[in-house]
């Protein structure tokens, strides 16, 4: 028996207050691939500045489009829950049964004007799903009528791909008897934005029925060695981009969980944030990007875990002056070569490969990006997924 993440991300710190809630219901609908008897949720208040109560929290499962065996999460026995600024633990455990291919549902009302400032963000739809309720109490089940999360919230109505945002609670564990192995995604936006993990956990729930977990570890804007960067123009000032990759990685994927797999996609923003945002002093060199990866390759062997890496995708578009592309590409290129000679990782999944265009090396195929020419879209992230479903074959890691 152990407690397996059915479905977790992680909190961002934003650094401000990002919405205000009263009278609400938040839901967040997910796919759960493990079988087992008992819940918990992990609660989550870690970036806020103020205490945040929740005045009830429920689970329930998806059936035929309706709320089905509506249970009452509690916390040292109370429903009502009162998370201290920056408080994180787990809910009380709960007898309930659960069974690969439930859609599991988690709803949350705050009764009193709460100021939601530590929050979970992703932006594929192909996913969970967030909806909040413009007023009232629904935690039973029952349906209700929602608002936008732009209306909600400023910062995603200022944000041209519109991130889905939640609060409250950050992971839902599962106590099963099965043999399940656990995938862990590590890396920036283009993991953070779950076009690639929600591709991929399509597969692996179709394929290896309560076998398999697969979790979102990226953190939008995040870098390999350096803190986040500076950004006037950011809530915040840019703390959303979190902690450098080396001082987070083994508490972000094995500080929680039991994880079997690591998949690593990182390095894109060492190259191009201090170009971007104007800070010089923070340029790296592939030499340094590259021990970045080996302190990811030595932590994951001393958690005998397995660690796959990914080449870096090209980010021009033609609002880059030339110098930064031919330095980004100097870089990239130079890292790309390291990983595909081997470099240390369990294998490597060449994402460079498959979504560069050939004409224009430094781009990526228009058809597999948001219009940026950096994030991969729907599209783009099911040719990902494509891929690491072949190296996870290959390699005999399921």
């Amino acid at each position: 028996m152990k407690w397996v993440s059915a479905f977790s991300y992680l909190p961002i710190n934003y650094g401000v207050t990002l919405a205000q809630m009263k009278d609400q219901t938040q839901r967040v609908i997910f796919d759960n691939n493990l079988n087992g008897s008992r819940i918990r949720l992990r609660l989550s208040n870690r970036y806020s500045s103020k205490s945040l109560k929740l005045e009830n929290v429920s689970v329930g499962l998806v059936r035929e489009g309706k709320l089905q065996n509506v249970r009452m999460i509690s916390r040292g026995g109370s429903m009502q829950i009162e998370l201290k600024p920056g408080e994180e633990c787990w809910s009380d455990e709960l007898e309930y049964v659960v069974s690969a291919g439930d859609k599991i549902a988690v709803s949350i009302y705050v009764k009193e004007e709460q100021k939601i400032g530590s929050v979970c963000v992703f932006w594929s739809k192909s996913g969970a799903s967030v909806s909040v309720s413009e007023t009232g109490n629904y935690v039973d089940g029952s349906e209700f009528k929602s608002r936008t999360m732009e209306d909600i919230y400023s910062f995603v109505r200022e944000d041209a791909n519109k991130g889905i945002v939640f609060y409250g609670f950050t992971g839902f564990q599962i106590l099963t008897e099965d043999y399940v192995k656990t995938i862990t995604a590590f890396g920036d936006s283009i993991t953070h934005m779950s076009y690639m993990t929600n591709a991929l956990c399509r597969r692996l729930y179709s394929e290896y029925s309560g076998k398999v977990t697969l979790l979102n570890r990226g953190i939008g804007g995040n870098r390999v060695l350096h803190d986040a960067s500076s950004v006037s123009f950011i809530p915040g000032g840019g703390s959303c981009f979190g902690n450098a990759g080396i001082r987070r990685f083994e508490q972000d994927v094995f500080g929680e969980e039991q994880t079997d797999i690591v998949l690593v996609l990182e390095g894109i923003n060492d190259i191009m944030h201090p170009c971007q945002f104007g800070h010089p002093d923070e340029k790296i060199t592939a030499v340094e990007l590259e021990k970045g990866y080996e302190c990811y390759i030595k932590i994951a062997r001393q958690h005998q875990a397995k660690i796959l890496g990914g080449t870096i995708m090209p980010c021009a578009n033609k609002e880059y002056p030339s110098e930064w592309m031919k330095e980004f590409e100097g870089i990239r290129c130079s890292v790309n070569k390291r990983i595909r000679e081997g470099f240390g990782y369990d294998g490597y999944a060449d994402y460079d490969e498959v979504l560069t265009d050939e004409k224009h090396s430094s781009y990526m195929k228009k058809e597999y990006h948001m219009g940026d020419g950096l994030h991969p879209n729907e599209a783009g992230g099911e040719i990902m997924a494509d891929i690491v479903m072949k190296l996870l074959s290959e390699k005999c890691l399921l």
